[in-house]
């Protein structure tokens, strides 16, 4: 069987024996064989008979040769990577330890490449929705082979604060992420997800939908398509568990499909006096966590940076206070403007130039969960109330009570990110200092609490 030159595309395929996999005889023959001119028609047989993500887990590189394939294979081939699986994890040193695994590759500056596994490439064809997030607004589902979620929950005007200031903040990035990576050269710009479809209780989305939730989520609601953040490598994770995990639990963590949805809270104004853990579900990153991986540090200056960043920008271009809004670790697609592209010089003679391999899965700080969150005019007589949004939240931006250094770094940070925006927007002197004033005023109210015990401040009713 040959395929005509009008019905192909070209494209390289390497092929990886699976230990986990068995397959045919004569698949495996082939496999085996050193002729790429048996693979094309194989595998287009493969693909008409829905078998072929089967098949494509056999990568090691076993034929130099360039495979041609027909471009309903081709696309094909791009399917669904929400729940990847590192294909470095095969080629890693075996005497890499779970510390060095983080110190490399837990940043926002690293990109893993990877490979979906089998069974995620069958969820192309079941339409149930997971669970991959529990939170007091609402409940996150993935929806298999696309790279959306929906946020459901039972409070219709939470879940509508929650898509709309989301959509707000998506689009005040947007409207100055240029400006950011040139003032910020060094360093990534956060991400907020999109949200697109808003469904009310009485719309027709629950008819068609209901039954697709887990069996104890099927309550009618309000519910939003939202970008999906994907998780953590699965390298990562096995190096989170591996290090702060109970050692009899470490293998059953490891296989345990809810740890697969890993999304890390980056903690920098909190140290935890006891790091040990049985869920990687909204897993807790604290300060000294980070500074405990050694090499780590200028992670988490750069973590410091963008956390910094993402304040500025909901607070004067989005103009949004950030009441309890979440800034975690997750990985995503990279887009064409993230993928590293050849760089080639003028004098360069012509050559041939191998496209990448492999899918490439960026790391970043994103965030999210605006549901208690508030529009506000950053006004002086403001300054406040955005001093309580930043106590009140969750540790997660740096303190000068819990690391003064860093502290210092998100003033000077929030400073420059905050007046670049201002200027953009031709603000007059007064909202100019409005930045200062802010950073003043929590360092006023941290000052004054100083000596506050919550222990002893528990009113019970």
């Amino acid at each position: 069987m040959l395929l005509e030159k009008n019905q192909i595309a070209s494209i390289r395929v390497t092929h990886i024996p699976h230990p986990e996999y068995s397959y045919p005889r004569q698949v495996h023959n082939i496999l085996s064989s050193s002729s790429s001119t048996h693979l094309a028609p194989l595998l287009l047989i493969l693909h008409q008979n829905s078998v072929i993500h089967f098949l494509l887990h056999h990568l090691v590189k076993i034929h130099s040769q360039s495979t041609i394939l027909p471009e309903s294979l081709h696309r094909a081939l791009d399917f669904d990577a929400s729940l990847p699986r590192p294909l470095s994890l095969v080629l890693s040193k075996a005497s890499e330890t779970p510390r060095d695994i983080l110190r490399q590759h837990l940043s926002v500056r690293f990109v893993v490449s990877t490979t979906p596994s089998f069974a995620e490439c069958l969820n192309r064809a079941s339409r149930d929705l997971e669970v991959i997030g529990l939170g007091s607004c609402g409940s996150v589902f993935a929806i298999p082979g696309t790279e959306e979620a929906i946020k459901k929950g039972s409070d219709v005007h939470s879940m509508w604060n929650d898509f709309r200031l989301t959509n707000s903040v998506h689009n005040a990035f947007a409207e100055v992420r240029n400006l950011l990576q040139d003032t910020f050269p060094n360093n990534t710009i956060p991400r907020v997800p999109g949200c697109t479809g808003f469904y009310m209780p009485d719309h027709d989305f629950w008819q068609d939908n209901l039954q697709r939730f887990p069996s104890d989520h099927q309550q009618v609601g309000a519910a939003f398509t939202v970008q999906r953040i994907l998780p953590l490598p699965k390298r990562n994770r096995d190096a989170l568990i591996e290090l702060y995990f109970d050692d009899e639990v470490i293998d059953e963590a490891k296989n345990d499909r809810e740890n697969s949805a890993c999304l890390v809270r980056v903690y920098l104004g909190e140290n935890e006096s006891n790091p040990f853990y049985d869920s990687l579900l909204n897993f807790p990153l604290r300060l000294n966590m980070i500074e405990d991986l050694e090499d780590l540090k200028l992670d988490i200056e750069a973590l410091a940076d963008e956390m910094t960043i993402a304040l500025a920008v909901i607070h004067f271009q989005a103009e949004i206070d950030a009441m309890d809004t979440e800034f975690v670790l997750g990985s995503a697609r990279a887009t064409p403007a993230e993928m590293r592209t050849p760089e080639l010089r003028d004098d360069n003679e012509p050559h041939s130039v191998e496209e990448l391999e492999f899918k490439q899965l960026p790391i970043h700080l994103w965030v999210l969960d605006f549901d208690k969150a508030k529009r506000i005019i950053p006004v002086r007589e403001n300054i406040d109330h955005l001093v309580a949004a930043f106590l009140g939240n969750d540790p997660y931006y740096p303190r000068p009570d819990v690391d003064r250094d860093l502290w210092i770094r998100f003033r000077n940070t929030y400073t420059k990110a905050s007046c670049a925006i201002l200027k953009r927007k031709q603000a007059g002197e007064a909202a100019m200092t409005l930045p200062q004033l802010f950073l003043d005023a929590v360092e006023a109210k941290i000052e004054e609490h100083k000596d506050w015990d919550p222990e002893q401040n528990i009113v019970f009713g």
